[in-house]
């Protein structure tokens, strides 16, 4: 639990981590899938296109920066996580289905932001499109 795992530069890879680890950072890496148990801490991944994430346990916190396209899959035990993205295009997270039968919901994280001046401060919001 208190060991950290860095991973950099793999190609067309997939990384099983089994049991309960503190944290794991990814860099330059593409087309990399890592599918893991349990984490203390967070997931960190930068500079890694086409990245999937898979989590069988509880994980609180994933960090994207500079992701291009990436699938997040999470168990009923991490529908508390928090995704934090910068730079970072073409991102979905899976949510499990209520039932054992039915399939996964794909749920896009929103690329565009609008931000505007209300007050003397900034408010940023979500663009919706609609059609």
């Amino acid at each position: 639990m208190v060991q950290s795992v860095l991973i950099t530069k793999c190609k067309n890879t997939t990384i099983i981590l089994k049991g309960k680890g503190n944290a794991v950072s990814i860099d330059n890496s593409s087309r990399t899938n890592l599918i893991l148990d349990n984490l203390v801490s967070s997931v960190d991944v930068v500079k890694c296109p086409n990245f999937a994430l898979q989590v069988t346990g509880s994980l609180p916190t994933i960090m994207l920066d500079q992701v291009d396209g990436a699938s997040i899959y999470l168990s009923r035990e991490s529908l508390h996580t928090e995704v934090y993205t910068s730079k970072c295009t073409s991102i979905n997270i899976n949510v499990p289905p209520e039932n054992q039968e039915d399939d996964f919901k794909e749920c896009p994280i929103p690329e565009q932001i609008r931000t505007f001046i209300k007050g003397g401060a900034l408010v940023s919001e979500i663009v919706e499109h609609s059609g």
